[in-house]
């Protein structure tokens, strides 16, 4: 009898686990910080003209529909789902309509024709985006004379021309700048920062387990501390531009991160798995792998058990760099700045990147901090012999899947796609990575134990992944 209660305890407990996580996935979809005319934002009144941001509105025809889709998507990287732009918004301020960023605009994303809310939105183009709004809000803000028009049209100004900077942003679709969130402390100390910041792109990172990723630090390489919350809202802080902006909603902020996203559970290999060859890539994960990235543990109700991540030096991991330059100078000015009460920072002798628990490591192609490995697979092969070249367009639908590989497709060298990457990438296209541009370096992730490995051994450590 107590055998009986405690199996239905479990499985309620399991259901509850699975039904607030998706719960706080919906809360997440409906998230922005737009707060008295701050915020991530566009000029107001344009969204008037964007009609896709509402299901209901009917004036749009079918093609005009599947031109906005084409363009949001395709172009732009947004993730536009049945009945909305993921992460685009229209909020009332004054008797105007502002076009609001949301938090789920860059973290959810697609794989294998899932979307997520969490997953990191493999095909965001923030410089593409930037570009054009720039273009665009200047000619709608001529001869504006309305002081609420103006001051979100300041702010929304700030947000796209940092975006578009071309010295700063990012040089491929599915790449953030890190560097833009580093703006806000260069300007507030009114310092020039175009020869100072590198690029720092990065993949939009995963958001499941961020609870135990917060005690080793926040993003990739870790030096912004999780000590508070504050750190969460570094993009945010360049586009609204304000130190108060993040002050006043600093409740909500907790909120959203303590009640919303640590509920986050990651996302189920959606096809088949060879249990048999699972265990077997188990067996070899947790001799070699686990080293870095931990033991992969399930509680008893299921659900994956989250541990610190290690931080591992460059010279270890020894992956592309150029995230971590410039940090000396930046640190001085963080700690120097209106908000340094709320946002620590992390001080190491030795830089490097974490290296995070793999919970639904499926999804989160492509891999390493800079997305430029395209499969797992490939991450198992030494970086000369990586794939250079690879299209992010459309990364994340179910046709772009390598069930096989676990990844990205790409086309086989020789062939006429290869070709036509190859002069694609090399004339700027940025849709297609290409890991000779600036930060975009697939070397490193390559140890001793990985030239051991046979062909078999390499997909029994990928079928094991797959059930993380």
């Amino acid at each position: 009898m107590k055998l009986i209660l405690l199996l239905i305890s479990l499985t309620t407990y399991s259901q509850n686990k699975f039904e607030l996580s998706e719960q706080a996935k919906k809360e997440f979809l409906d998230l922005n910080f737009f707060e008295n005319g701050r915020g991530m934002t566009v000029s107001p009144n344009l969204s008037r003209y964007v009609n896709i941001f509402k299901k209901s509105n009917k004036k749009l025809s079918k093609l005009d529909k599947f031109i906005f889709k084409k363009r949001l998507q395709e172009t732009y990287g947004f993730n536009v789902l049945e009945d909305r732009v993921a992460g685009l918004f229209n909020e009332k301020y004054k008797g105007m309509d502002v076009g609001v960023l949301g938090c789920v605009a860059c973290h959810g994303g697609k794989a294998a024709g899932k979307f997520i809310a969490g997953l990191g939105n493999k095909t965001i183009d923030v410089g593409r985006i930037g570009a054009d709004a720039v273009l665009v809000q200047k000619i709608w803000g001529t001869n504006r004379t309305n002081p609420d028009f103006l001051k979100i049209q300041k702010v929304a100004m700030n947000f796209a021309q940092i975006s578009a900077d071309q010295k700063i942003t990012n040089l491929s679709m599915g790449l953030i700048p890190d560097s833009s969130i580093k703006t806000f402390f260069y300007k507030e100390a009114k310092v020039p920062y175009r020869s100072r910041v590198s690029r720092a792109q990065v993949k939009v990172p995963h958001l499941w387990g961020l609870k135990e990723k917060r005690k080793t630090g926040i993003f990739w390489g870790a030096e912004s501390s999780g000590e508070n919350i504050g750190w969460e809202f570094g993009a945010e802080l360049f586009a609204s531009d304000s130190s108060e902006h993040l002050r006043a909603v600093l409740p909500k902020l907790t909120h959203a991160v303590e009640n919303i996203i640590y509920k986050f559970e990651s996302p189920a290999y959606p096809f088949d798995i060879n249990e048999l060859r699972a265990k077997l890539g188990k067996k070899l994960f947790d001799k070699s792998c686990a080293k870095c990235h931990g033991v992969h543990q399930r509680g008893e109700d299921g659900y994956p058990i989250y541990h610190r991540p290690k931080l591992i030096p460059i010279e270890v991991v020894k992956t592309d760099e150029d995230r971590l330059k410039g940090w000396d100078e930046y640190a001085r000015l963080v700690e120097k700045s209106s908000i340094s009460d709320v946002l620590k920072l992390n001080h190491r002798d030795k830089k490097g990147y974490v290296a995070p628990n793999l919970w639904g490591i499926w999804a989160r192609f492509p891999y390493l901090h800079n997305a430029s490995v395209p499969t797992l697979y490939d991450l198992f092969l030494e970086p000369s012999k990586r794939q250079k070249f690879f299209d992010m367009k459309n990364a994340g639908e179910e046709n772009r899947f390598d069930k096989k590989l676990i990844g990205l497709e790409y086309p086989n060298k020789g062939s006429r796609a290869y070709e036509e990457f190859v002069n694609k990438a090399e004339s700027g296209a940025r849709n297609i990575y290409y890991t000779k541009r600036e930060g975009h370096s697939n070397k490193g992730h390559y140890f001793k134990f990985m030239k051991n490995y046979t062909q078999d051994e390499i997909y029994s450590i990928i079928e094991y992944l797959k059930s993380l």
